[in-house]
């Protein structure tokens, strides 16, 4: 149904501007309304003085973490909350190679599904398989329940040392909100023509995942945190995470207002400084912390598969920002 409705506005877009805006604004109210907080949420974060005031006058919860727990991880906690105010992210938080093989492990002997499709799914030894099978090219492809499927996800999910950070930068109690492990795939050259015609059309929608390889900023809380971590090797070819340091601080009141929260290369770099905008690059274990209210997005992959695992916090759960899917609804593609 929504491929339909897609390709019967694309048909449109070339006839009518406004029946391009139009369609695309149906689809969006459609999907925020049926979470009118989270609506609301969406309207107002992106105001920072909303925040500020919530915190003036609500007090302050008290924080406690749990150190019984031993980190993985052996870093300052304030030299990253410092960078995350400063710059939106921090360098540097890498996994330990146990935690790393055990992730590897686990996204190999488990089905990632093509372009997040429940009944596409496949190992991913498999890929090449699963494309002829479906006559497609899949672009990603996800996992679901990570969290509760793979016990290292779920490790760092209550990390003391990531739900100190949290807590420190949100400024109160932080809440896990979900994981999300998952491929980017490379792309040959043609296929990433297609892409990015597509994407001019399915980026002005807020909620696409494919939106992700134009700059754009999250509104998941009023105040919330990811950690990334790569699994593979990446580099500038391999689907690269980009950021736009200190975007998270002061935008321009165009972006603010934008209601789609999309902007062009040239745009960002013309407004936030070409030197602002970062390719994060390292080797697989590397992580990084970010405050994704800062402008951001993927590189398309164009010589080496990505895999990449995200674990959110935020101050509140609207229940958006998870894996999580009923497990008879998942199916493999042959």
């Amino acid at each position: 149904m929504v491929n339909n409705e897609i390709n019967i506005a694309a048909t449109l877009v070339s006839q009518n501007f406004w029946a391009k805006y139009f369609f695309i604004t149906y689809q969006y109210l459609k999907k925020r309304l049926e979470n009118p907080e989270w609506f609301l949420m969406v309207i107002m974060s992106r105001f920072k003085a909303v925040p500020l005031l919530k915190s003036f006058f609500v007090q302050p919860q008290r924080i406690e973490i749990n150190q019984a727990t031993r980190s993985l991880f052996d870093i300052e906690v304030d030299d990253v909350v410092e960078s995350l105010k400063k710059d939106s992210f921090s360098l540097g938080l890498n996994l330990p190679q146990s935690i790393l093989q055990e992730i590897l492990q686990f996204a190999s002997t488990t089905n990632c599904y093509g372009d997040g499709e429940h009944h596409l799914g496949f190992y991913y030894t498999e890929k090449e398989k699963a494309e002829s099978k479906c006559g497609r090219t899949f672009k990603r492809g996800d996992y679901f329940n990570s969290n509760l499927l793979c016990p290292a996800i779920k490790k760092l999910g209550s990390d003391p040392k990531l739900l100190e950070i949290a807590a420190k930068y949100l400024g109160g109690t932080p809440v896990h909100t979900g994981s999300r492990l998952w491929w980017l795939f490379s792309l040959k050259e043609q296929e990433q023509h297609l892409l990015l015609e597509k994407m001019r059309f399915l980026s002005l929608q807020g909620s696409t995942r494919e939106g992700a390889y134009f700059f754009h900023y999250d509104l998941d809380d009023y105040q919330f945190l990811k950690f990334f971590f790569y699994l593979t090797d990446v580099d500038v070819y391999s689907g690269a995470h980009v950021c736009v340091r200190g975007s998270h601080k002061k935008k321009k009141l165009a972006h603010l207002l934008s209601f789609f929260r999309r902007s062009s290369d040239e745009e960002i770099a013309d407004y936030y400084g070409a030197e602002n905008v970062l390719p994060i690059c390292g080797e697989a274990g590397f992580g990084f912390a970010e405050d994704t209210f800062c402008f951001h997005k993927a590189m398309i992959p164009t010589r080496k598969d990505r895999l990449m695992l995200q674990i959110q916090f935020a101050l509140k759960d609207y229940g958006n920002h998870n894996d999580l899917v009923e497990p008879s609804a998942l199916k493999r593609c042959f």
